[in-house]
């Protein structure tokens, strides 16, 4: 089989696709499950809530900031293994070491010694997941160098995402199963984790890296020899690749598009789960309930399972769609219509929670699903278009640069939509809670409000922040063209003088 290399315009193959899935099907399974801490933490093993919430977000800051780091490592290494995959295969190790450690957490710890316990596994675990996912997706723009491959390969990520956080979803069915929630969810997390490292070396082993310009390793080389210390090689490197992304306009207006659209679902997302509840706290005795969801539908009575089983499930579906209207659309025409598709949704939620219709909340999901899938597949496509065009303007290969600078913006802003539900559900929603407490109408109009109306305003925000991104199917084409000519010349030139 042949793979892309300098100069080689090979097409992307569906091995490559199939195995690129199967490495995001083993990283997700062991994220989802960290999901399920809190619980276990709290309920199970009796530490305080707090614990866990400050570790969590301490890991979210620290991971964010390493992610350009990693990326501007990975993009300057030199190694007969290659670029990325070492960091995949090691990062492997560390990240499966983090996730079996916190949840082998020991029992009968001072709150003290678990905080630090916790953070010490945190770290771990950060490391790790970020030596595994930065590389993981420089390989995007790498693997796949033409305009439509992009999508397609970042389609099949996405649905080893799919696969992998629906199996992950088992964790609470396999302890009840299995008698005993605390050994349950500890077999779980090694089950994950086991199926993570396979996944990962199964991707390291059979997919062969693209073999980076021989001018690119020279410059490598260079650099490592030249550093004097890992601070300045490296620490002074993060402020390089950040002020390297952020003068970038094709890149920023990427970022803030997706963080406009981001930031209004997010801004309510945690209430969604409030208000499915009360959804089907009122539909539950519905004729249409009664009727239909009997027997094995009954499952779809409960909300996270409807959940789970539409927007995962039916995204699986979805994908091959939007990859269909991708070879018709240039991907910012897709991605405006994601953006504003699930805006819209949002939008309509406000209307639509109100009359506790269940046929109508089916319609909800399947909607929501389609058009997250737009939004989910189309801005790392782009993501990879952008480093492509770097790499045209300036002569040098900086695709880690860019998917850690992006990682990066992307966890502030969830840390910061973390603090806000927070803030939001205590002191503007004004939740009340505690089990089997009912809500009032007002607080409920209040989420209702909250839920629908920033992510329906903020995603036609995005849509015109959009308009400023240029680079659609006929620049990316030319660009291709030019970087494989380039490449081309490189690879004569360098086995001229070789024999020479």
């Amino acid at each position: 089989m042949s793979h892309n290399r300098p100069g080689n315009t090979t097409a992307l193959t569906t091995r490559q696709q199939i195995l690129f899935g199967l490495g995001t099907l083993g990283i997700e399974a062991p994220q989802t499950i960290i999901v399920q801490l809190q619980l276990y933490f709290t309920k199970y093993l009796g530490y305080p809530a707090s614990i866990l919430s400050n570790v969590r977000g301490f890991a979210i800051l620290f991971d964010a900031f390493i992610d350009p780091l990693v990326g501007y490592i990975s993009d300057r290494t030199a190694s007969r293994f290659g670029r990325r995959m070492p960091y995949i295969a090691m990062g492997s190790l560390f990240f499966a070491f983090g996730v079996i450690g916190m949840w082998f957490a020991p029992q009968g710890l001072t709150p003290l010694q678990f905080y630090a316990y916790l953070i010490v596994m945190q770290i771990v675990y950060s490391i790790g997941f970020t030596m595994v996912t930065i590389p993981y997706a420089a390989l995007i723009p790498e693997l796949a160098t033409e305009y439509g491959a992009r999508t397609r390969i970042v389609s099949w990520r996405q649905a080893g995402t799919y696969v992998g956080t629906s199996w992950g979803g088992l964790i609470r069915a396999y302890a009840t199963w299995r008698g005993d929630e605390v050994r349950g969810f500890q077999e779980f997390a090694v089950f994950a984790s086991i199926l993570m490292m396979v996944c990962l070396w199964a991707f390291v082993l059979l997919l062969k890296e693209p073999v980076p310009a021989v001018d690119h390793r020279q410059r490598a080389w260079a650099q490592r020899a030249g550093a004097k210390t890992f601070m300045k090689s490296h620490l002074i490197g993060l402020v390089r690749s950040l002020s390297f992304t952020f003068r970038d306009r094709q890149f920023v207006v990427l970022f803030l598009a997706n963080f406009a659209a981001q930031a209004g679902i997010l801004a309510g997302l945690w209430m969604y789960t409030f208000l499915l509840d009360d959804w089907f706290g009122k539909t539950w005795n519905t004729p249409f309930a009664q009727t239909v969801l009997v027997g094995p539908l009954s499952p779809f009575r409960d909300a996270f399972f409807l959940y789970i089983f539409f927007a995962i499930g039916c995204g699986l579906v979805f994908l091959p769609v939007w990859n269909w209207i991708g070879r018709y659309l240039d991907k910012r025409a897709c991605l405006t219509i994601g953006i504003i598709g699930v805006g819209s949704v949002y939008g309509a939620s406000y209307f639509l929670f109100a009359p506790k219709s269940f046929p109508l909340l089916i319609g909800y999901c399947l909607l929501q699903s389609f058009f997250y899938c737009a939004v989910y597949v189309f801005p790392a496509s782009m993501l990879a278009d952008v480093a492509s065009y770097s790499e045209w303007k300036t002569g040098e290969s900086n695709d880690g640069v860019y998917y850690g600078a992006s990682s990066f913006l992307i966890k502030l802003y969830n840390a910061a939509a973390i603090f806000w539900t927070g803030f939001a559900l205590d002191y503007i929603v004004r939740y009340q809670p505690g089990e089997g407490i009912v809500q009032s109408a007002e607080t409920l109009y209040r989420m209702r409000l909250l839920y629908a109306f920033p992510a329906f305003g903020l995603a036609f925000v995005a849509a015109l922040i959009l308009r400023g991104y240029k680079l659609d199917r006929q620049t990316m084409t030319r660009i291709t063209n030019e970087l494989n000519a380039r490449k081309s010349v490189n690879i004569h030139a360098n086995t001229e003088n070789r024999t020479g």
